[in-house]
């Protein structure tokens, strides 16, 4: 048993404990941030009157588009929609909404290239081929060996690519 321990032999989770079982207050443990006061968001009730109106929707629509017409006439339902409507409403919304989708993809990518072209400077422009912020290599000689440093990152002329691609020749060498 330690001295300094005046619990006499206890660890501190059993003061700890023994002092939370002896103490009134439930929240003890809990710190005031989590302390609720048990009034309901605003979020939260709308989500649960939306969730009642949905569901009470979604009965109403079942009854209407399943129950035999006399039956909603002796409950006292004798204005309603046609019966056809409970079935081309839901294949109209089946057929539009992913038509819809389709058309605003579509819209969305004509217009980001069409944005693209138009931010775009013209082909016979000299900034196509450089531009006030083109980096120049550090060196144009090719090192070899296995302990070289990485070089910074730059751009290639046209002419070096040119050169790479379609060889001494050029691109108008090549055969169309």
């Amino acid at each position: 048993m330690n001295k300094a321990d005046p619990a006499g032999g206890l660890s501190k989770w059993a003061v700890l404990l023994t002092r939370a079982s002896s103490d009134p207050d439930p929240l003890f443990f809990q710190s005031p941030h989590s302390v609720s006061t048990n009034k309901p968001s605003r979020s939260e009730a709308y989500g649960f009157v939306g969730s009642i109106a949905a569901s009470a929707t979604a009965l109403a629509y079942i009854a209407w588009a399943y129950a035999p017409e006399p039956w909603l006439c002796h409950i006292g339902a004798t204005y309603y929609p046609n019966k056809r409507w409970a079935v081309a409403v839901p294949a109209f919304v089946a057929v539009a909404v992913p038509a819809f989708v389709a058309v605003a993809v579509a819209q969305g990518l004509v217009l980001y290239v069409a944005s693209n072209f138009l931010l775009a400077p013209p082909p016979a422009c000299f900034n196509t081929i450089s531009d006030e912020h083109a980096r120049e290599p550090a060196s144009s000689s090719l090192r070899t060996g296995a302990d070289q440093a990485i070089e910074p990152i730059a751009d290639i002329r046209i002419d070096r690519m040119n050169n790479l691609m379609f060889g001494e020749q050029g691109f108008h060498s090549l055969p169309r």
